[in-house]
């Protein structure tokens, strides 16, 4: 019965995760250039099969021992491009990213919505700095050539991490960066890839998941409670 309430709670969980990041999608739906995020679960059942193989636990029996989020992964999948005829607006036709010089180091977006700082450099909406084709910041006191705008890809994008300001950190798994290929258009802008309606649909899941959880743990609850007040009882 504790196990029970153990993998209700497990579920629990793991629901929340997918909770947390469906918000945080639907939070960047007006975000340019954001790419959502998606979460997978394994089953505890299987990560235990995973550890019996390399030898280092024993087998737990046949009740399945939960769920748990394991693992978050960024969906690159390219989102709308519209067109702003903003001449500091910028999109990748392909894959590809922007990159930017930021006091933590060199960071990378596919948001190309741009303007100019106090000193007449092309910042981003956080105010770093975008690198050209010879990795200097552009200065630019007429419409930038898109040309001129470097653009790098990675060999494993999958890899890249979530900073914030809707910005990359590419670790060394993600491989070194290359000079893309793909053409950059001025006057366009690329959005979300997040899509509303299939968005609200997980999570309608996800909330049924976790109250279908809570049922359970309530369910075993009462059950130990009676375990605990009438089994056994002789008066």
């Amino acid at each position: 019965m504790i196990r029970g309430l153990f993998a209700s709670a497990s579920g629990l969980l793991a629901a929340q995760d997918m909770q947390d990041t469906i918000a945080n999608n639907l939070s960047n739906l007006e975000t340019s250039g954001f790419k959502k995020d998606r979460v997978l679960t394994e089953s505890f059942a299987s990560m235990f099969m995973n550890r019996l193989e390399q030898g280092a636990r024993e087998p737990v029996g046949n009740l399945g021992p939960g769920v748990r989020a394991h693992y978050t992964f960024t969906d690159h999948e390219t989102g709308p491009v519209q067109n702003t005829e903003n001449p500091f607006d910028f999109a990748i036709e392909g894959t590809g990213f922007f990159v930017f010089d930021t006091p933590e180091g060199v960071r990378y977006s596919r948001d190309g919505a741009f303007t100019l700082d106090e000193a007449g450099f092309l910042v981003n909406q956080s105010g770093f700095r975008v690198l050209d084709t010879t990795g200097e910041h552009i200065s630019a006191d007429e419409p930038v050539n898109p040309n001129r705008l470097l653009v790098v890809d990675f060999e494993n994008p999958q890899e890249l991490a979530k900073q914030g300001n809707n910005l990359f950190l590419a670790p060394a798994e993600a491989g070194e960066p290359q000079p893309g290929a793909a053409p950059v258009h001025a006057g366009y802008l690329e959005s979300s890839n997040v899509n509303a309606v299939r968005e609200m649909t997980r999570m309608i899941s996800a909330v049924r998941l976790f109250e279908a959880g809570q049922t359970a743990i309530q369910a075993q609850d009462e059950t130990l409670e009676q375990a605990v007040n009438q089994v056994g009882n002789t008066r």
